[in-house]
């Protein structure tokens, strides 16, 4: 069955900076190939459920507003020596429909019933608006 993670996109005010981010930190690795790397203190327990079609989901202005493909969770020594885990994601950003949600330090479990959908729109310009402005459009009905 699978499992989502949910994070709030730490510092981030839109979903372009987003994309920023996520395109500056993605690298070439040997075996999965494109991928970005997060860095995480708390190693998921459900790992084989996550990678079963999961996705890495972001909260940002208190919206879940995007969403990018999990591939892989790496155990990795962190520089103090504890132990993490590194989440390896595609690195192509999926704007979703926005969902409110109150922000939280670290990631959580996200049950697939409880995601948003992916916001599909044939306009290359759609979902570039402000989150606070999608919310308000839900609210309406409108989107």
């Amino acid at each position: 069955m699978t499992l989502h993670i949910l994070k709030v996109a730490a510092g981030t005010s839109s979903v372009e900076e987003l994309e920023r981010v996520v395109a500056r930190y993605s690298f070439e690795d040997p075996e999965l190939g494109h991928v970005m790397a997060m860095s995480s203190r708390n190693t998921p327990q459900r790992r084989d459920e996550l990678l079963d079609g999961g996705s890495v989901f972001w909260i940002i202005k208190r919206q879940v507003v995007a969403r990018a493909s999990l591939v892989d969770i790496r155990s990795e020594e962190r520089l103090d020596g504890r132990k993490g885990c590194q989440m390896c994601i595609i690195p192509k950003v999926i704007r979703t429909v926005p969902q409110a949600k109150n922000g939280f330090q670290g990631w959580r479990y996200f049950q697939p019933e409880n995601a948003p959908a992916d916001l599909i729109t044939g306009d290359s310009e759609a979902g570039t608006g402000s989150p606070e402005l999608a919310a308000e459009l839900q609210t309406l009905g409108l989107l």
